[in-house]
């Protein structure tokens, strides 16, 4: 079964790739047909990923010394699940043609984190020379274990609606990158190409508004059922743990771009110089962060 995993992680990765260099080449061309190809590619390899992922839970839920929902601190299917909700999200927000151009700047971040998935697993194999990325977790991580979480609902639902938030801020940035290259692109006395194929300046302001607002409400509803659920397990909401600072700075920075944006009439390049800002935090929270935190550990083999 896990082969099987790989196997189709390997497909979905692949079609990621293709689909993302369709996506350039329709931004350097006027053919439609590049972005249509795309598309099509990107549906069938998000099918495919699902069902890679979905196996991959499957067999650690299902592995001698399993943790209850410790598959999440895997690092290769958090990796798994963060890029295919990048992809889920990208396929819901690109529902008109003219706004097809966009996946060239947001597919690069999932085919980024399956690369990085696929680095850590031939890392981790035993056919690689170097040393393992397992083993340098395990010397990091120290003593340090994942215990017999408590299993409610809000555990179920914690890290999807976090990792759904952080797959919206990653199209949001992408879109916000787009935008500040258009921004500029216009405003120059030499115009590309580029300014004429991106969607107008205030669609995407308009969509990268929407995106917040629709990862907003999960990422707080995350975060609260989180410290809920890390007060049946660990008996402390706090404890002034990396990760959870690092998320509450998130939260901070999303609901600072919302109150500006929907109370302050705020447009264009501050608010998506924001949105820049905020995913280099969701970044660091989702890399850096886990490696300082007393409660959010990466663990790359056997949970025990």
């Amino acid at each position: 079964m896990q082969k099987l995993e790989a196997l189709l992680f390997d497909f979905a990765f692949i079609g990621y790739l293709a689909a993302m260099i369709l996506y350039l080449v329709y931004v350097r061309s006027r053919d439609d047909r590049h972005s249509g190809r795309g598309h099509t590619i990107l549906w069938g390899s998000a099918v495919i990923h699902a069902l890679s992922l979905g196996i991959g839970l499957w067999v650690e839920a299902h592995r001698p010394g399993h943790v209850a929902f410790g598959f999440w601190s895997n690092w290769f299917e958090s990796l798994s699940l963060f890029s295919l909700l990048i992809v889920a999200v990208f396929l819901a927000v690109q529902r008109r043609a003219r706004l097809a151009i966009l996946g060239a700047f947001v597919l690069p971040w999932a085919v980024i984190l399956m690369g990085v998935g696929l680095t850590q697993a031939f890392l981790a194999s035993p056919r690689c020379p170097f040393a393992s990325v397992e083993d340098l977790l395990n010397i990091l991580n120290a003593t340090r274990r994942l215990p017999d979480l408590p299993v409610t609902f809000g555990a179920f639902v914690h890290v999807p609606l976090i990792f759904f938030s952080y797959a919206a801020f990653a199209n949001a940035f992408g879109i916000g990158l787009a935008f500040v290259i258009g921004e500029r692109q216009i405003k120059s006395k030499h115009p590309t190409t580029l300014s004429y194929r991106l969607p107008p300046l205030e669609e995407m302001d308009r969509v990268i508004a929407r995106l917040v607002a629709a990862a907003f409400p999960a990422l707080t509803l995350g975060l609260v059922l989180g410290l809920r659920w890390a007060r049946l397990a660990y008996g402390t909401t706090w404890a002034w743990d990396a990760k959870v600072l690092w998320s509450v700075a998130i939260w901070a920075v999303y609901g600072f771009y919302l109150a500006v944006r929907y109370g302050l009439g705020w447009r264009g390049r501050r608010t998506a110089y924001l949105s820049l800002a905020g995913f280099g935090l969701v970044l660091v929270s989702y890399t850096v962060a886990n490696f300082f935190s007393k409660f959010h550990i990466f663990v790359t083999g056997k949970v025990g």
